[in-house]
C-alpha cells in the first residue's frame, strides 16, 4: 500500500485503474486506499485526500524518499498527461539510450507577442507572422550568430537575453506542453560531453519531442503553441546553445518534433487534415522541425514496443508536416 500511495506525486497527482496497471500496480489498491479515506474520486481518476497526503509524507520519510508537495492541478488534465506518458514509455524501449520525460514543463517564449502578431490566416492557410515583428527583427540584429560556426565562442546566454529584453522593453511569454521527451540515443557515446552552462533547458545532444493534446476544437491554442515553440527554438539557436541547437556534439542532427496527441484515431485524422492543409507554413520559420501525430487509442493498441524513437517515428506515428519532403 505504501508503494501504491507513493505513486501520487507532484507530476502525477491523479491515477486510475489503467494507469495503475501500466506501472504493474494492483488496481484493487485504488479502491482500498479510497476505502481507508486516503484517496477520493475526482472525475475519472483518484487523487489524495488531506489524510492521504499526510500518509504519503510519512511513507516517504519512512523509506528515505523525498516527497515534493503537490500544488494545485486539474485532475482531468493530470490524468491524461499521466496516461500519455505511460503509454509513450512503453511505445519504444530506447535501445542504447536514455529517455528523459517532463510533464507540463514551462518553456520561455521570447519575445511575447499578441496572437495577431504571432500568426494569422492568409489564403485559407495559417501563416506565422512573428518574423515580421519589430521586436524579432531587433532580436536578429542583437544575436546574429548561430549554427555550428559559433562553437568555441561564448554564447550570449541568459544574461544576454535579459539585457536585450530590458533594452527593448520585451517581455517573456511561456509555452507548456503536456509532455516533453528528451531522447538521448547512444548515451554512452555522449555521456562524457560537458554540460554547457547556458543549456538551461537541457536541449543539447538530444532529440526533442513536444507532445501537445489535440481535441479537435482547440486549433487556436495549437497554433499559439506552435508559434511560441518557434520563438523558444529561436532563443536556443541564437542565445543559449547556438552551436548545438540542431547539430549535436558528434555532428549528428538533433530531431525536433511537435507530436499532436489526440484521444482517438478519428480525432487524429481530423488533426491531420487540418494541419496538413496548412503544410509547411507551420514549420518553415523554425526549420528543421517535424509535426507528427499519435493518439491514445493508437498507443493502447500497439502490440509491442519499438526499439528506438526513430523506429517509433517511422512506423507508428502519422507524418503531418516534414522539412525533408
Amino acid at each position: 500500500m505504501d508503494r501504491a500511495l507513493l505513486l501520487f506525486e507532484d507530476k502525477f497527482p491523479c491515477w486510475d485503474e489503467e494507469t495503475f496497471a501500466l506501472v504493474g500496480e494492483n488496481v484493487s489498491s485504488l479502491s482500498e486506499l479510497a476505502g481507508d479515506g486516503l484517496l477520493v474520486k475526482d472525475g475519472e481518476g483518484y487523487v489524495l485526500t488531506e489524510k492521504g497526503e499526510k500518509r504519503r509524507q510519512e511513507c516517504a520519510k519512512l523509506h528515505y524518499l523525498s516527497a515534493l508537495p503537490i500544488g494545485e492541478f486539474d485532475a482531468e488534465k493530470a490524468l491524461w498527461n499521466n496516461r500519455l506518458y505511460l503509454l509513450m514509455e512503453r511505445a519504444f524501449i530506447g535501445q542504447f539510450g536514455i529517455k528523459e520525460y517532463s510533464v507540463n514543463e514551462a518553456l520561455p517564449s521570447v519575445p511575447k507577442l499578441a496572437r495577431e502578431a504571432l500568426w494569422g490566416v492568409e489564403n485559407g492557410r495559417v501563416k506565422y507572422r512573428w518574423p515580421e515583428s519589430t521586436l524579432v527583427r531587433s532580436f536578429y540584429e542583437a544575436f546574429p550568430k548561430w549554427g555550428v560556426g559559433t562553437r568555441g565562442t561564448t554564447p550570449p546566454g541568459d544574461a544576454g537575453m535579459r539585457r536585450w529584453m530590458e533594452e527593448n522593453g520585451a517581455e517573456a511569454d511561456e509555452v507548456r506542453f503536456n509532455l516533453i521527451l528528451r531522447s538521448r540515443y547512444d548515451f554512452e557515446l555522449y555521456r562524457k560531453e560537458a554540460h554547457l552552462p547556458d543549456d538551461l533547458y537541457y536541449m543539447k545532444d538530444a532529440d526533442r519531442l513536444f507532445f501537445l493534446r489535440a481535441t479537435g476544437d482547440n486549433y487556436d491554442e495549437i497554433y499559439d503553441a506552435i508559434g511560441k515553440l518557434h520563438l523558444f527554438l529561436l532563443g536556443q539557436r541564437r542565445v543559449y546553445i547556438p552551436g548545438y541547437a540542431d547539430i549535436d556534439s558528434q555532428q549528428q542532427e538533433n530531431w525536433t518534433m511537435i507530436v499532436m496527441a489526440a484521444d482517438n484515431e478519428r480525432d487524429l485524422e481530423g488533426v491531420y487534415e487540418r494541419l496538413s492543409h496548412d503544410g509547411r507554413n507551420l514549420i518553415d520559420p523554425a526549420n528543421p522541425l517535424f509535426i507528427v501525430g499519435t493518439s491514445i487509442e493508437r498507443l493502447r493498441l500497439q502490440p509491442k514496443p519499438e526499439y528506438t524513437v526513430y523506429d517509433w517515428f517511422c512506423d507508428r506515428s502519422v507524418h503531418i508536416v516534414r522539412p525533408d519532403v
